[in-house]
């Protein structure tokens, strides 16, 4: 049977919802096309500053170069750092293979995709025209040169005039698709030194959130004083930051990724294939031009939502963290994870590949061969077969091949690095079958969950293995025994009272001797690893759960909260609320 062609989709983010938009229509015409497709998405867009944890996802693009790709759709918009992007670009032309760019600037070696849409632009400006009967427009774009930013401009002119109504250069300003411009554009309309217009429109959402939070800050209403539309639908809920629901027209995301996979497999084949059916998209009327919103989802989008709010609320009503970290052995944790990832909407297939180095640090019962170095350790499916350590180890550069072997149908598989920091312990892999779908950022959230356990078992099991000077040439190997299990309880229950006396007690021998054969064994004072095995789940809490620092005291054994701050800034050079800052969840959110 002939080979089918792989594509590899280069992204970041890909939960967020226009990211989500454009692979799903790359999937859905791939699967018309025949093809498999495999994304490398980082869960983060490695905007500055890069943290070092952060730094290590880009592990994961190294796949690039398995030679079972046949070409790439690269999204370089969803990486904020230059730097990033300059190492992207290197790998892919290391490749040889064709690189198809989605909506980005023009680039020397590799072909682009771009939205083309200033029908859709003209539509807004029509609808301020002819609905609310506005003559005197401004218009507010992109960055100069942007073909996008030309496009829509060019729109906004022939609608007025075609109109009859006055326009001239000064009705129209350049922007950066961004916060910026916007701000400084609303100083030029508040100060007078342009005057004030009936309606602006924006040529995307993040200017024209931005330029109505600025308006309102300095007392201007909108629609009542002034009247504003966005454009194309990319803004996230959460970045919203006025309260004015905005009138947009979302921008053909998943079209933009369907006619760039379409493109892309003509460089690769000589040969067109049929059209993905396109989703068609209207005006999205908010509050912001004056109409009044009016939400007609059909009942298929209001069941979809209701669905993902669902499989949202299991998430996280779970304690899937907890039952993760808490797991004694690599098996238990993936049968664990065999029995949750039904927490994830519409998967189909998830898999889990572990390096070498991690498997024999945690398990005796994995036997690689030389020169390999991963092995599929956990294959699920809805139907619920799953299999435990696998005994098929491969290298890396065989996942691509091994994802895409299905003769049947198209493969379209996600691939995320399982990592902390600087130690890989492999790739996981989730697959919705035949269904052009995109995870949630819950997903990202149990991909963190599970790196946090990984973790966890490598540190357990070479805390088993310490041992300074082997237990029959110890001075009290009984002794020894007794302690091994208490550090190891300490490991896993720090929060609980733990005294040296009750340690007394428990090993039966005196409290001066208990210290010295402590410090002998392991190096340190009992208090002092107590104190590190506490600060350890401090800093897992902090950085994965929403729970405030005062519970977080408490849940990690101190009494109170100026201790557990002083003794934390203390060891870890931080004070708690930078560290959180730095690492929790919220902040990677926010960033994401």
């Amino acid at each position: 049977m002939k080979k089918r062609l792989t594509v590899g989709v280069i992204t970041a983010e890909c939960y967020r919802e226009y990211i989500s938009e454009m692979i799903c229509g790359i999937i859905a015409q791939s699967e018309r096309a025949g093809c498999n497709v495999i994304v490398l998405a980082a869960r983060n867009n490695f905007q500055e500053p890069v943290y070092p944890h952060v730094l290590h996802e880009f592990e994961l693009f190294r796949l690039i170069l398995d030679p079972a790709f046949d070409g790439f759709i690269y999204d370089q918009n969803a990486f904020a750092n230059s730097s990033i992007q300059k190492k992207l670009d290197d790998l892919l032309r290391r490749t040889g293979k064709p690189v198809m760019m989605l909506d980005a600037g023009e680039h020397p070696f590799f072909e682009n995709t771009i939205s083309h849409d200033p029908e859709e632009f003209a539509m807004l400006v029509e609808h301020m025209i002819q609905v609310h009967g506005h003559k005197k427009i401004y218009c507010l774009t992109g960055p100069k040169g942007m073909p996008q930013a030309e496009d829509r401009l060019e729109a906004y002119f022939h609608v007025m005039k075609r109109n009859g109504l006055y326009c001239d250069e000064s009705y129209c300003a350049y922007g950066d698709f961004w916060r910026d411009a916007p701000v400084k554009y609303a100083q030029r309309l508040i100060s007078g030194e342009l005057a004030m217009p009936q309606a602006v429109v924006c040529a995307n959402d993040v200017m024209a959130d931005a330029l109505i939070a600025a308006l309102e800050k300095a007392g201007i209403r909108v629609p009542q004083d002034l009247a504003v539309t966005g454009f194309d639908g990319c803004l996230e809920p959460d970045d919203v930051l006025s309260d004015v629901s905005l009138t947009s027209y979302p921008h053909s995301c998943y079209q933009l990724g369907a006619d760039a996979f379409r493109r892309l497999y003509t460089i690769m084949t000589g040969r067109s294939c049929r059209r993905a059916p396109t989703k068609h998209s209207r005006i999205q009327i908010g509050r912001s031009c004056g109409c009044i919103p009016v939400h007609d989802q059909n009942e298929g989008s209001r069941r979809e939502k209701r669905l993902i709010f669902r499989h949202r609320e299991w998430f996280y009503h779970s304690e899937v963290l907890f039952e993760l970290m808490h797991t004694e052995s690599l098996n238990d944790l993936l049968l664990l994870l065999a029995s949750r990832i039904y927490l994830v909407c519409h998967w189909a297939h998830f898999r889990v590949f572990l390096n070498d180095s991690f498997l024999s640090n945690v398990s005796s019962e994995v036997q690689l061969p030389p020169n390999k170095n991963c092995c599929q350790v956990l294959w699920t499916d809805r139907a619920g077969r799953s299999s435990g350590i696998s005994d098929l180890p491969m290298k890396q550069s065989e996942i691509i091949s091994f994802l895409t072997e299905e003769p049947s149908h198209p493969a379209a598989y996600y691939l995320s690095p399982l990592h902390m920091n600087e130690r890989q312990f492999g790739i996981a892999a989730l697959s919705f079958g035949r269904l052009a779908c995109c995870y949630q950022p819950e997903y990202c959230t149990l991909i963190s969950y599970i790196c946090l356990a990984l973790d966890r078992l490598e540190e357990r099991a070479a805390l088993s293995r310490q041992s300074p000077v082997s237990i029959k040439d110890e001075e009290n190997p009984q002794l020894y025994r007794q302690l091994l299990q208490l550090r190891q309880e300490m490991t896993e229950y720090p929060e609980a009272s733990w005294s040296v006396p009750e340690l007394c007690l428990r090993t039966n021998v005196s409290r001066s001797y208990l210290q010295r054969m402590y410090k002998k064994y392991f190096g340190k004072s009992i208090f002092e690893e107590l104190i590190q095995f506490r600060l350890k789940k401090a800093k897992e809490l902090l950085s994965s759960t929403d729970f405030t620092i005062s519970q977080i005291a408490e849940m990690c054994g101190y009494a109170t909260y100026a201790h557990f701050a002083k003794q934390f800034k203390a060891c870890e050079g931080v004070t708690l609320s930078e560290y959180r800052k730095k690492f929790g969840k919220a902040e990677q959110t926010k960033r994401s």
